[in-house]
């Protein structure tokens, strides 16, 4: 009889933290003296919306001094001096002109997707280190390029996927890596979401630079790169869209893992479920737990009843796990799983997606190329 609930051993968690950039994986040439006597002095570009979580987190962390805050609404800059005590003479419309104005180390943009290249790029010319929010750019070459000008100007960059650090990825990570649950071999992820107003996403599978992108870092980080995609896009009847919002495949990991794809912003209501199998049993996401269910000793046999997987240790808040890897970057030169250099195999799995879809083919790993 098969042990229906194993547990995580120590080495196991370990191994976690390692592969996630909470312990050195690799270490850079060079790291950046600051101290928490020093802090690191942050630019905020784009206040609203998921402009506001780096407020919080920051103005609580000894580490980081918000330093100026940059916003096209004047509305959204008075509700961020209060959060941060800021004042008018640290607040901005434009980035250039901030960048001339204070002294600062490190830029976090929190805009738009579609302007997180061109804010970047200051940020490397000015010679700050950059924080931005996931995805890194709408198109593949274009993160090609900027990560190669982070490494050119000589700063940290890295992209905030913070959903690798929420409790259930980190369960679900150590889990596998224990080695106690067989080995991963077939996996369903389905997210398809209510968000009707396409605001800022409408562009050519936004979907896809938007959101696929926490799936993919989150599927990358648990069973390794994507060799092979094959994906179609899709909309609703009712969709308000002006592009497809919606997309779906089967991916093919250079592990031999296959995980059957699918999400869209143009659900009627919200829907989640993510199941791994191996041939030890299945590990499924029930939206507080992973349940494990070994597999049955005969064929059609009566599964055991579900057990639910120990936590493994997370942050209470996913993005100050971002946090803690992007400080850890600059000032020890320990490179996370969140820097621009390993994000770009995140946009890869993104690139196959679309052009997968676009192309109506099959696209491997080896044709996405810099």
């Amino acid at each position: 009889m098969r042990s229906s609930l194993p547990t995580i051993p120590g080495w196991a968690l370990k191994l976690m933290k390692i592969k996630s950039g909470i312990w050195p994986r690799r270490r850079n040439k060079r790291g950046f003296r600051v101290t928490e006597q020093t802090p690191i002095r942050t630019i905020h570009v784009g206040v609203g919306r998921r402009g506001r979580w780096p407020l919080e987190v920051l103005s609580a962390d000894p580490r980081f001094q918000p330093a100026a805050l940059v916003d096209v609404s004047l509305e959204l800059l008075t509700e961020a001096q209060a959060l941060t005590g800021l004042g008018e003479s640290a607040s901005f419309t434009q980035l250039e002109e901030a960048l001339a104005t204070v002294l600062a180390d490190a830029v976090i943009i929190c805009t738009p997707t579609e302007f997180h290249s061109p804010l970047a790029r200051l940020a490397f010319q000015a010679g700050k280190h950059v924080l931005v929010e996931k995805g890194m750019t709408t198109n593949w070459q274009d993160a090609v390029a900027l990560v190669a000008e982070a490494e050119s100007a000589g700063v940290r960059f890295c992209v905030s996927q913070n959903y690798r650090y929420r409790p259930e990825i980190v369960t679900l990570h150590a889990a596998i890596a224990s080695g106690g649950y067989g080995t991963p071999h077939l996996i369903d992820l389905v997210h398809h979401r209510y968000r009707p107003t396409p605001r800022t996403l409408d562009y050519h599978f936004a979907m896809v630079w938007d959101m696929s992108v926490h799936h993919l870092d989150n599927l990358v980080f648990c069973f390794g790169p994507v060799a092979e995609v094959t994906a179609r896009s899709f909309t609703t009847p009712w969709s308000q869209y002006s592009h497809d919002a919606g997309i779906s495949g089967v991916l093919h990991f250079a592990s031999g893992a296959v995980a059957t794809y699918a999400m869209s912003h143009i659900a009627s209501l919200n829907d989640y479920r993510f199941v791994v199998q191996s041939a030890e049993g299945v590990l499924a996401w029930d939206g507080a737990d992973w349940q494990w269910q070994a597999t049955p000793d005969a064929d059609f046999g009566k599964a055991q009843p579900p057990q639910a997987v120990p936590h493994a240790p997370a942050p209470a808040r996913s993005e100050q796990g971002v946090i803690d890897d992007f400080y850890r970057y600059i000032a020890d030169g320990i490179e996370p799983g969140i820097s621009g250099r390993n994000n770009l195999e995140i946009l890869r799995a993104c690139e196959m997606l679309c052009r997968s879809s676009r192309e109506q083919r099959t696209v491997r790993s080896d044709e996405v190329r810099p």
